[in-house]
């Protein structure tokens, strides 16, 4: 004979449900917005109202999520802990692709992003490709569900992103203004050959402003995390390079570097430097952890990480 389910076990069954969809609904709306009625719940999800009101129960005596009428205006979110409201979800876990490590700003953003994920028990991979459009790309497929880019790389997009799926940060703190430098030979007086990675549209909108053709520079295919090698081996005499750790300090191989110059260089920099973070689309819930990632306080832990620098990983020490 078939197992018949006793009614409380079909009722905890359903309390479970009505919580999963209440948490999710509130995850993908936000602290401060407007939950769904009692009405749209039952039409949407098959849940009536006594079920609703002890879930909300249960739901803000665990601490995850508190509401507050407000008459007409419905049911308001006013308390929201998104990692217990990710757990009660049982949501899956966050598929990070994020740029290459080395460069200060970057591995602070990065760890920024874990260390809260960590801290709300929200489990995540991780993984590291270059090209800022390309992992926009894969986030927006749906291949992965958040990405770090640059807002440079975010508006160069060939559809302008959705608003509700991006978060800009403050600038510089994707490429800070004294670590992107254009390195050169010491011995090299007048270059000519500059490197460019067609790869990077920030790398080419900066570098032909910087070096443009019109004064008589040539342009060099290269990857721009090799741009010092390339300069050493006489490939190129200078390119724009986002500086990352190096074991023995740049100057002491014959390489010098100096800031931006070109003040629509400069400004342009602005435009672009600001990390943003675009989250895969068919996730909404995922907004909410936008909603955890603290911009002051990220630009706080990068001016710190670059006072604390170690001088033995300075690729220069002296920048002009």
């Amino acid at each position: 004979m078939p197992s018949i389910k006793s009614p409380a076990i079909v009722d905890d069954q359903a309390i479970l449900n009505a919580k999963r969809y209440i948490v999710i609904h509130a995850l993908q709306s936000g602290l401060g917005s407007k939950l769904l009625t009692n009405t749209q719940f039952n039409e949407r999800y098959g849940i009536v109202a006594g079920t609703m009101q002890r879930a909300l129960k249960m739901l803000k005596d665990s601490m995850a999520l508190s509401t507050q009428s407000k008459g007409h205006m419905g049911r308001i979110i006013t308390q929201l802990d998104t990692g217990l409201c990710w757990n009660i979800a049982k949501l899956p876990p966050v598929q990070l692709i994020m740029p290459s490590s080395g460069a200060i700003e970057i591995d602070i953003v990065i760890r920024h992003i874990t260390d809260k994920l960590s801290k709300l028990n929200i489990p995540y991979f991780i993984n590291n490709r270059p090209g800022g459009e390309l992992r926009i790309e894969q986030v927006l497929s749906g291949e992965f569900d958040i990405a770090l880019v640059s807002l440079g790389a975010a508006q160069n997009m060939p559809t302008p992103l959705d608003e509700n799926h991006i978060k800009v940060l403050a600038p510089d703190t994707y490429y800070s203004m004294n670590r992107l430098v254009a390195v050169t030979g010491k011995s090299i007086t007048r270059p000519t050959k500059v490197a460019i990675d067609s790869h990077s549209s920030d790398h080419v909108r900066l570098t032909k402003i910087e070096f443009p053709q019109s004064e008589g520079f040539e342009y060099i295919e290269t990857d721009f995390r090799q741009i010092p090698a390339r300069i050493l081996n006489k490939e190129a005499d200078v390119g724009l390079w986002h500086m990352t750790s190096s074991p023995v300090p740049l100057e002491h191989a014959g390489l010098c570097a100096r800031l931006l110059k070109k003040q629509q260089a400069i400004e342009s920099h602005q435009q672009l430097s600001a990390a943003t973070l675009v989250i895969n689309p068919h996730r909404p819930e995922l907004n909410a952890l936008l909603e955890e990632i603290d911009s002051h306080e990220i630009v706080q832990n990068q001016h710190q990480a670059f006072v604390e620098e170690d001088p033995y990983h300075k690729a220069f020490t002296t920048i002009s």
